[in-house]
């Protein structure tokens, strides 16, 4: 009976490749990692979020691109209005001073990884469609080394519209900005929404709090969850495993998903305030109207004469 004997040079060449993946994993491109906030952020609400994404993703360095707030205060809730104006303005192509430093930001990231480097830019809210504005300012050759990871994004960022390396689009099914974004929607309603590649696009997560304004937060339990598995993903392929520490991941899940998010705080007294408004101006319309009605209900009683 004739043994079957593999060719030399094939067997040669399934060596070569199993040394290079192993090489590849061992030696992984060098990358950068980068964020963008939602609205109502001052410039003092960025680092602990910093500190957050950068412990997620393996203690690397994080930068942030400071999406400033017209807000003065936590409770400037005429600022917080403006921001929300402007990201109106932002989802009707509306290019701001925002959209060009993000452009700048993206492209000294990619400077500092070099031709072969990977940059990976999380999105969150209005950050979103600020990475959508900036990416159309991007050269394909640009979008092709960045990995675009968005949670609760203004706008959907798809591989079909930017040649993105990777495009990943993150909502919680009763996430208010969904009220705001057609093409999240449509990909809910049909289940699914595949971009150039095999990955989904959009993916929907079941909301861990029940509250919309709470799910709606980057450091809250929902996308907090979907974070964190980025952050293991993104250490499996890019981080060597020669000194990886992975003991920061139960912790920093337990302690982190009651980390205070001021955006959505400062929304969650807004709303409340406008409602307090409402019953106080529908008791005031009420008062007025029952004084009327009253009025007309009385009738003139002649006095009679003696």
């Amino acid at each position: 009976m004739n043994k079957f004997k593999w060719p030399k040079w094939y067997t040669l060449h399934i060596l070569i490749s199993c040394t290079s993946l192993e090489a590849k994993h061992l030696f992984p491109c060098r990358t950068k990692l980068t964020w963008v906030n939602g609205i109502a952020h001052l410039p003092e609400h960025m680092s602990d979020p910093t500190y957050i994404i950068s412990s997620a993703f393996g203690n690397v360095d994080a930068d942030y691109c400071h999406n400033p707030s017209s807000m003065t205060s936590e409770y400037d809730y005429i600022g917080f209005l403006r921001d929300g104006i402007q990201a109106s303005g932002h989802q009707m192509g509306r290019v701001t001073r925002e959209v060009d430093v993000l452009v700048d930001h993206l492209r000294d990231a990619l400077s500092e990884v070099g031709k072969s480097g990977k940059v990976i830019h999380i999105a969150h809210s209005q950050g979103s469609v600020i990475t959508w504005l900036a990416a159309k300012k991007l050269t394909s050759e640009e979008c092709n080394r960045i990995e675009v990871i968005s949670f609760g994004g203004a706008a959907t960022i798809c591989t079909k519209e930017f040649p993105f390396s990777r495009c990943i689009n993150y909502y919680a099914v009763n996430d208010p900005i969904l009220n705001v974004v057609p093409a999240a929607v449509k990909a809910l309603k049909s289940g699914f929404s595949f971009g150039s590649g095999m990955e989904q696009e959009i993916i929907f997560l079941a909301s861990r709090t029940g509250d919309p304004v709470t799910d709606h937060g980057l450091l809250n339990p929902t996308y907090l969850e979907a974070l964190l598995w980025e952050g293991q993903r993104y250490q499996s392929l890019y981080k060597s495993p020669i000194g990886i520490d992975t003991a920061f991941i139960a912790p920093l899940a337990s302690s982190a998903s009651w980390f205070p998010n001021f955006a959505f705080e400062t929304t969650k007294r807004f709303i409340v305030a406008i409602l307090n408004l409402i019953v106080l101006l529908r008791e005031f319309l009420r008062s007025i109207f029952m004084e009327i009605r009253g009025k007309r209900g009385e009738r003139y009683e002649p006095v009679p004469f003696i």
